[in-house]
């Protein structure tokens, strides 16, 4: 088994670990939010209209993405199932808990052989409150038989309120590891970015929200290896929120839509993460009023196909390596891209990018001056105003005072 695998499985070694992908420091503290003492995504935040500018309606919209009402506290929601490591116990626990609350995963490992599918108002919750102590190994295969036979660990489909936090996934696959460069200056090889990496039936990817889901949330935890995509929200999901996540390699990173953060609903929130060694963080087919903030983000920002306009994209870091590209010669995945004309729909009209910093294979900042707003035009990304909000961000929220 590889050194990497054989880390993964040993607990003492789970911080090294971590620090190793990270970088320096566990993923919630490498991105601080602007405002201290306080996290995005908390109950109490609503729309802070002392900051509202007339010239751009949307603001109001964009402060209402996120689970309605923010994440629970953690204090505030009972525990009413505690499970320790064992095959697939997982499901059962979520199968004979008949009230809301929290199921508690005791420290150790746990292995998936058929996917999870998770029930509203239950929240999925490692023990320690530290992602590296709860591993949850993903150990099943899928075969590509076309973009619908993609498979994924944990599921919530048709649910509301359900929640994932305080844990590891990892998609386990002995003695083979994805193929990867690491340095952000390595120059692009044959095989990072393509599908088919030495077998063909791993399209398996983490999370999947589908159908009705709504106001349900993956929160502090780590996503890394997946088989394609770590998360997928389908377009008619709403009111989700990716918080203070570690997102970290695939195995398919190639075309036909694989090894994406993958945002097709609508009113996503998706602040505090590290997403790195991935295909794109895509927001397509559906999107609309998804915000993306406060992330460090080492993939192109990619409006790829078919959004419905009024997301937006501030104040974030995004650093594309240079290795980060289809082929040698490649050279379209920008700091944000879209799709092409001859493959893909265009994007939507109103996606803003505002106060992100940036850097393109070395190259310096790409489309982050801040007195000026950019936004996605079609098929290319262009200045949209020279007149900034007139306070400074889109997202122009605060925390309610206490009566």
């Amino acid at each position: 088994m590889h050194m990497l695998k054989l880390l993964l499985l040993a607990p003492s070694l789970a911080l090294i670990l971590n620090l190793f992908f990270s970088g320096n420091a566990h993923s919630e503290n490498v991105v601080k939010h602007p405002l201290k003492n306080t996290q995005l995504g908390d109950p109490g935040w609503v729309f802070d209209e002392a900051r509202a500018d007339p010239r751009y309606p949307d603001m109001v919209e964009w402060a209402k993405a996120g689970v309605r009402g923010g994440i629970p506290l953690r204090h505030t929601t009972p525990i009413v199932k505690t499970i320790r490591p064992g095959t697939d116990n997982i499901q059962a626990a979520i199968d004979n808990v008949k009230s809301a609350g929290v199921i508690i995963l005791k420290a150790g490992t746990y292995t998936l052989n058929t996917p999870v599918y998770l029930k509203s108002n239950i929240i999925l919750r490692g023990e320690t409150g530290n992602p590296n102590d709860v591993m949850i190994n993903i150990n099943f295969r899928q075969k590509w038989e076309g973009w619908a036979s993609k498979r994924y660990g944990l599921v919530m489909h048709d649910v509301k309120s359900a929640g994932i936090e305080d844990v590891t996934l990892f998609y386990l696959v002995p003695n083979l590891e994805p193929k990867d460069n690491t340095g952000y200056s390595d120059k692009w090889v044959q095989g990072v970015m393509n599908n088919d990496v030495d077998r063909d039936d791993l399209y398996v990817g983490l999370i999947k929200m589908s159908g009705t889901t709504s106001d349900s949330w993956v929160d502090n935890c780590r996503l890394l290896e997946s088989g394609t995509d770590p998360i997928l929200t389908e377009k008619t999901t709403t009111h989700l929120t990716f918080r203070d996540n570690f997102v970290d390699r695939a195995y398919n990173k190639g075309g036909r839509g694989n090894a994406y953060f993958d945002m097709r609903g609508q009113y996503i929130l998706v602040t505090g993460n590290i997403i790195k060694r991935i295909r794109h963080l895509a927001i397509e087919m559906g999107a609309k009023y998804v915000v993306v903030t406060n992330n460090h983000i080492e993939v192109d920002v990619n409006f790829h196909q078919g959004d419905l306009g009024h997301n937006l994209v501030e104040n974030n870091t995004i650093r594309v390596p240079e290795w980060h590209r289809a082929d040698a010669n490649h050279n379209n995945w920008k700091v944000f891209a879209t799709g092409n004309s001859r493959q893909h729909q265009p994007a939507s009209s109103e996606n803003m990018l505002y106060k992100n910093i940036t850097d393109l294979r070395g190259e310096g900042a790409k489309y982050s001056d801040p007195n000026v707003v950019y936004a996605v035009l079609k098929y290319s990304i262009g200045a949209y105003s020279e007149k900034p909000p007139i306070h400074g961000t889109f997202y122009a929220i605060k925390k309610e005072e206490a009566e």
